[in-house]
Protein backbone atom coordinates (compact mmCIF):
# COMPACT_ATOMS: atom_id res chain seq x y z
CA UNK A 1 0.00 0.00 0.00
CA UNK A 2 1.03 3.52 -0.66
CA UNK A 3 1.64 6.26 1.38
CA UNK A 4 -1.31 7.88 -0.38
CA UNK A 5 -3.65 5.16 0.24
CA UNK A 6 -2.95 5.32 3.70
CA UNK A 7 -4.16 8.77 3.31
CA UNK A 8 -6.80 8.04 1.27
CA UNK A 9 -8.23 5.33 4.40
CA UNK A 10 -8.00 8.95 6.51
CA UNK A 11 -10.37 10.37 4.88
CA UNK A 12 -12.45 7.67 4.78
CA UNK A 13 -12.49 7.61 8.47
CA UNK A 14 -10.37 3.94 8.72
CA UNK A 15 -8.42 5.94 11.15
CA UNK A 16 -7.09 2.35 13.51
CA UNK A 17 -6.67 0.29 10.05
CA UNK A 18 -4.78 3.42 8.52
CA UNK A 19 -2.83 3.67 12.07
CA UNK A 20 -1.78 0.33 11.20
CA UNK A 21 -0.67 0.02 7.61
CA UNK A 22 1.79 3.46 8.08
CA UNK A 23 3.74 2.06 11.57
CA UNK A 24 5.57 -0.25 9.84
CA UNK A 25 5.94 1.60 6.80
CA UNK A 26 7.44 4.44 8.82
CA UNK A 27 9.84 1.69 10.80
CA UNK A 28 11.48 1.06 7.68
CA UNK A 29 11.46 4.55 5.68
CA UNK A 30 11.36 8.08 6.99
CA UNK A 31 10.67 9.96 4.14
CA UNK A 32 8.84 12.85 3.83
CA UNK A 33 5.42 12.03 3.14
CA UNK A 34 5.51 8.77 4.89
CA UNK A 35 6.84 10.86 8.40
CA UNK A 36 3.84 13.11 7.87
CA UNK A 37 1.52 10.41 7.19
CA UNK A 38 2.76 8.56 10.81
CA UNK A 39 1.92 12.16 12.13
CA UNK A 40 -1.51 13.14 11.26
CA UNK A 41 -2.66 9.48 11.83
CA UNK A 42 -0.95 8.81 14.92
CA UNK A 43 -2.80 12.58 16.12
CA UNK A 44 -5.99 10.71 14.97
CA UNK A 45 -5.22 7.75 17.36
CA UNK A 46 -4.38 9.72 20.31
CA UNK A 47 -7.98 11.38 19.89
CA UNK A 48 -10.06 8.21 19.76
CA UNK A 49 -8.00 6.30 22.37
CA UNK A 50 -8.70 9.33 25.13
CA UNK A 51 -12.41 9.29 23.90
CA UNK A 52 -11.98 5.15 24.52
CA UNK A 53 -9.91 5.96 28.19
CA UNK A 54 -7.27 4.34 26.41
CA UNK A 55 -4.71 7.16 28.32
CA UNK A 56 -1.46 5.58 28.97
CA UNK A 57 -1.58 4.79 25.14
CA UNK A 58 -2.69 8.20 24.56
CA UNK A 59 0.53 9.80 26.41
CA UNK A 60 2.59 7.63 25.07
CA UNK A 61 1.33 8.31 21.38
CA UNK A 62 1.79 12.12 22.20
CA UNK A 63 5.07 11.54 23.54
CA UNK A 64 5.84 10.04 19.63
CA UNK A 65 4.76 12.72 18.19
CA UNK A 66 6.90 15.51 20.31
CA UNK A 67 9.59 13.04 18.24
CA UNK A 68 8.03 13.30 15.06
CA UNK A 69 6.93 17.38 14.71
CA UNK A 70 10.55 18.14 14.34
CA UNK A 71 11.19 16.08 11.43
CA UNK A 72 8.01 16.71 8.96
CA UNK A 73 7.22 19.99 7.10
CA UNK A 74 5.08 22.54 9.38
CA UNK A 75 4.98 25.78 7.43
CA UNK A 76 1.76 26.32 7.97
CA UNK A 77 2.22 25.30 11.58
CA UNK A 78 -1.28 22.82 11.53
CA UNK A 79 0.64 19.99 12.95
CA UNK A 80 2.44 22.01 16.13
CA UNK A 81 -1.08 23.81 16.68
CA UNK A 82 -3.03 20.19 16.78
CA UNK A 83 -0.14 19.29 19.74
CA UNK A 84 -1.17 22.14 21.69
CA UNK A 85 -4.85 21.48 21.61
CA UNK A 86 -3.76 17.83 22.38
CA UNK A 87 -2.05 18.83 25.07
CA UNK A 88 -4.54 21.03 26.61
CA UNK A 89 -6.84 17.89 26.49
CA UNK A 90 -3.95 15.64 28.02
CA UNK A 91 -3.64 18.05 30.59
CA UNK A 92 -7.64 17.88 31.33
CA UNK A 93 -7.66 14.29 31.39
CA UNK A 94 -4.71 12.80 33.05
CA UNK A 95 -3.44 14.07 36.22
CA UNK A 96 0.00 13.15 35.56
CA UNK A 97 0.34 15.26 32.58
CA UNK A 98 2.93 17.51 33.23
CA UNK A 99 2.28 20.72 31.01
CA UNK A 100 4.90 22.52 32.59
CA UNK A 101 7.52 19.94 30.67
CA UNK A 102 5.52 20.14 27.25
CA UNK A 103 6.14 23.93 27.49
CA UNK A 104 9.70 23.48 27.96
CA UNK A 105 9.71 21.45 25.30
CA UNK A 106 8.29 24.31 22.80
CA UNK A 107 9.64 26.70 21.24
CA UNK A 108 7.56 29.61 21.28
CA UNK A 109 8.56 31.73 18.30
CA UNK A 110 7.21 28.60 15.94
CA UNK A 111 3.59 29.33 17.02
CA UNK A 112 1.35 30.80 14.68
CA UNK A 113 -0.99 34.26 15.20
CA UNK A 114 -4.04 31.31 14.96
CA UNK A 115 -2.17 29.84 18.08
CA UNK A 116 -2.55 33.34 20.53
CA UNK A 117 -6.32 34.31 19.13
CA UNK A 118 -9.31 34.59 21.37
CA UNK A 119 -12.14 32.20 20.37
CA UNK A 120 -15.64 32.85 20.29
CA UNK A 121 -17.80 29.93 21.46
CA UNK A 122 -21.24 29.87 19.56
CA UNK A 123 -24.56 29.96 21.42
CA UNK A 124 -26.16 26.63 22.65
CA UNK A 125 -29.19 25.85 23.93
CA UNK A 126 -30.22 28.99 24.91
CA UNK A 127 -26.47 30.04 26.89
CA UNK A 128 -24.79 33.29 24.81
CA UNK A 129 -21.97 33.15 22.75
CA UNK A 130 -18.95 34.19 24.72
CA UNK A 131 -14.82 34.63 24.97
CA UNK A 132 -12.13 31.38 24.96
CA UNK A 133 -8.58 32.39 26.05
CA UNK A 134 -6.31 31.04 22.96
CA UNK A 135 -5.23 27.96 23.23
CA UNK A 136 -1.46 29.70 23.84
CA UNK A 137 -3.06 31.06 26.82
CA UNK A 138 -4.53 28.26 27.76
CA UNK A 139 -1.26 26.36 27.99
CA UNK A 140 0.28 28.89 29.99
CA UNK A 141 -2.89 28.58 32.82
CA UNK A 142 -2.35 24.82 33.02
CA UNK A 143 1.28 25.43 32.96
CA UNK A 144 1.11 27.63 36.24
CA UNK A 145 -1.43 25.77 38.05
CA UNK A 146 1.75 23.32 38.12
CA UNK A 147 3.65 25.77 39.15
CA UNK A 148 1.49 26.70 42.21
CA UNK A 149 1.46 23.11 43.40
CA UNK A 150 5.27 23.33 43.14
CA UNK A 151 6.89 26.88 43.35
CA UNK A 152 10.05 26.59 42.60
CA UNK A 153 12.67 28.79 40.57
CA UNK A 154 12.89 25.76 37.90
CA UNK A 155 9.37 25.47 37.30
CA UNK A 156 8.77 29.11 36.70
CA UNK A 157 11.92 29.09 34.13
CA UNK A 158 10.07 26.60 32.08
CA UNK A 159 6.98 28.67 31.12
CA UNK A 160 9.11 31.80 30.84
CA UNK A 161 9.61 32.01 26.87
CA UNK A 162 5.34 31.54 26.51
CA UNK A 163 4.73 33.91 29.70
CA UNK A 164 7.32 36.71 28.39
CA UNK A 165 5.52 36.55 24.70
CA UNK A 166 2.22 36.33 25.97
CA UNK A 167 2.96 39.48 28.10
CA UNK A 168 4.49 40.89 24.98
CA UNK A 169 1.18 40.35 23.26
CA UNK A 170 -1.28 41.33 25.87
CA UNK A 171 0.52 43.98 28.40
CA UNK A 172 -2.92 44.55 30.22
CA UNK A 173 -4.00 40.89 30.72
CA UNK A 174 -4.64 40.21 34.68
CA UNK A 175 -4.22 36.56 34.15
CA UNK A 176 -0.43 37.42 32.64
CA UNK A 177 0.31 39.67 35.25
CA UNK A 178 -0.68 37.46 37.95
CA UNK A 179 1.82 34.76 36.43
CA UNK A 180 4.50 37.53 35.88
CA UNK A 181 4.11 38.48 39.52
CA UNK A 182 4.07 34.88 40.64
CA UNK A 183 7.75 34.43 38.89
CA UNK A 184 9.51 37.62 40.30
CA UNK A 185 8.58 36.55 43.98
CA UNK A 186 9.65 32.83 43.20
CA UNK A 187 12.81 34.41 42.03
CA UNK A 188 12.95 36.86 45.61
CA UNK A 189 12.40 40.13 43.84
CA UNK A 190 9.65 41.28 45.85
CA UNK A 191 9.43 44.66 44.97
CA UNK A 192 8.43 43.98 41.31
CA UNK A 193 5.36 41.40 42.42
CA UNK A 194 4.50 44.05 44.64
CA UNK A 195 4.28 46.56 41.82
CA UNK A 196 2.41 44.01 39.46
CA UNK A 197 -0.54 43.49 42.66
CA UNK A 198 -0.93 47.29 43.15
CA UNK A 199 -0.98 47.74 39.37
CA UNK A 200 -4.02 44.92 39.41
CA UNK A 201 -5.98 46.18 42.34
CA UNK A 202 -5.54 49.85 41.48
CA UNK A 203 -6.68 49.77 37.48
CA UNK A 204 -8.62 46.14 37.64
CA UNK A 205 -11.22 47.99 35.32
CA UNK A 206 -8.77 48.86 32.67
CA UNK A 207 -7.41 44.74 32.53
CA UNK A 208 -8.60 42.52 30.58
CA UNK A 209 -9.27 38.57 31.49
Amino acid sequence: MTVKEVFDLRKQGRIEEAYEVIRPMYAVHKGKYTTLCMFWTASDILKKRVREGRLDEAEKIFAALQRILPNIEDKDGRALSSMLYEAVMLDREIKTFSMLDFVAWLRVEQLCEKDWETVTAPAVAGTPSHPIPSVAQRLLTCAFREIQEEPTVDNALKAMPLLQEAVRRYPRNKNCLRYMAMVYRLMGEREKAASIYQQIEKNPTNLSD
